[in-house]
């Protein structure tokens, strides 16, 4: 076996053949991290010229006594049972960084630890467990790091848009429905001038969050380097639509209630349809006020999407809380989700849930949210971290030491 960097071409066709493909691993991951002012390495196993691993290693903005940080993020791209080669695609890497100033490696394989339900429940499947035994042995450890572990998934492969709208949960179908047939809600694909619009929103969540938000430059350099492999889209509500929808249904309940004899009988029918009508009006007035407020077109949600692969993955997100009663956030979801199904993808990612052993956390209801359109938790095995240099060892001492003294 031979240790070597890769061309570029050469690396994605690798990539791509893998069942643990991702977007981090790829070119446009790649570009995007330059434009950081990072080094970033395409490195790779070849076994008699064939490539049997590979990884895109970059440098992060960890730095200690002038040694650096490296990061595989959701790498390596290899077979993790074959133990050989994981040996010394790890040997290797650590040589290769080494030269490079390295102080450590962190790795966040993009496989699943074990198979589990959508409720967290650990399922006959699939079993990577002994995965992070080879890897404890190999000198790596626990690292507690920022990527996501825990996930939300919808497998959609072989599936019609239909079968799979039916398998929602029946609040997530009622609401996707109103969305369409009542709320009359527009779905805007973004242009890379048009992303301020995107920025908003998301500033507006993480704020009400406590999240950190990226930057309007990071969402145009995505756009510039994933460019057909990312989508950014918002939805809206027309007030004018929606207003006019309002009378329409107004006008036919009143010549409903017109058509209807004085009999006992239909006192009921008239007294709930009479409902509809106040109920109505005062959802009039109160959509003309958000015009005056807000404009006729008013953005909901809005959400990024990188579609690389066999999947599409809802990667960044935000929705104004005081609109949240027109549901955009679902039929943004279920916009992809079909998209998805429509054009062959093999699996939908919500990507990153929390809270998921704990009913009362803060973050619980995105989980829930996600769970009413089917699917399964998806537990990624972790990340891990290995020492390049002597000097990682006095760099973890003296970052614990600073924990123990913000919590005191």
């Amino acid at each position: 076996m031979e240790f070597t960097e890769l061309k570029e071409q050469e690396f994605m066709e690798f990539v791509n053949s893998r069942p643990e493909k991702n977007f981090f691993q790829t070119i446009m991951m790649k570009k995007r991290i330059e434009l950081d002012g990072y080094e970033v390495y395409l490195v790779g196993v070849k076994d008699k010229g064939k490539i049997v691993a590979a990884s895109l290693i970059a440098e992060v903005g960890h730095s200690f006594m002038g040694k650096k940080t490296f990061e595989a993020y959701k790498g390596f791209i290899m077979n993790y049972h074959d133990k050989e080669l994981l040996e010394f695609m790890t040997l290797e890497v650590k040589k290769f960084l080494k030269n490079k100033n390295g102080l450590r490696l962190i790795i966040d394989p993009y496989i699943p630890n074990v198979s589990r339900d959508m409720d967290a429940n650990i399922i006959e499947g699939i079993d990577n467990r002994e995965v992070k035994e080879v890897l404890y042995n190999l000198g790596f450890k626990d690292h507690d790091g920022a990527q996501v572990k825990w996930c939300y998934c919808l497998d959609i492969d072989g599936k019609t848009s239909d079968e799979l709208f039916n398998d929602f949960r029946s609040s997530t179908r009622n609401n996707i429905n109103r969305t369409i047939s009542k709320f009359k809600l527009e779905i805007k694909t973004l242009n890379k001038d048009e992303l301020s619009e995107f920025k908003k929103v998301t500033s507006d969540t993480c704020d009400r969050r406590s999240f950190s938000d990226k930057s309007l430059k990071y969402y145009e350099e995505m756009y510039d380097c994933f460019s057909d492999d990312v989508t950014f889209k918002i939805c809206q509500l027309n007030c004018d639509t929606y207003i006019t929808y309002l009378e329409d249904e107004t006008k036919e309940l009143n010549r409903k209630i017109s058509e209807l004899s004085d009999s006992a009988s239909n006192k009921k029918k008239k007294a709930t349809m009479k409902t509809d009508i106040q109920n109505n009006e005062k959802k009039i007035e109160e959509t003309k006020k958000l015009k005056e407020e807000k404009g006729n077109i008013i953005p909901l949600s809005a959400a990024m999407f990188i579609m690389y692969g066999d999947e599409i993955v809802y990667l960044f997100s935000g929705s104004y809380a005081e609109l949240m009663n027109f549901c955009g956030q679902y039929r943004l979801q279920w916009e992809i989700i079909k998209y998805a199904a429509d054009n062959g993808y093999k699996r939908y990612n919500f990507y990153g849930i929390q809270d998921v052993f704990n009913p009362q956390g803060k973050d619980r209801g995105v989980y829930e949210f996600k769970k009413g359109f089917g699917g399964y938790v998806e537990e990624l095995l972790g990340s891990f971290e290995i020492s390049v240099s002597p000097l990682n060892n006095l760099y973890g001492c003296l970052r614990k030491i600073k924990n123990i003294i913000k919590r005191g």
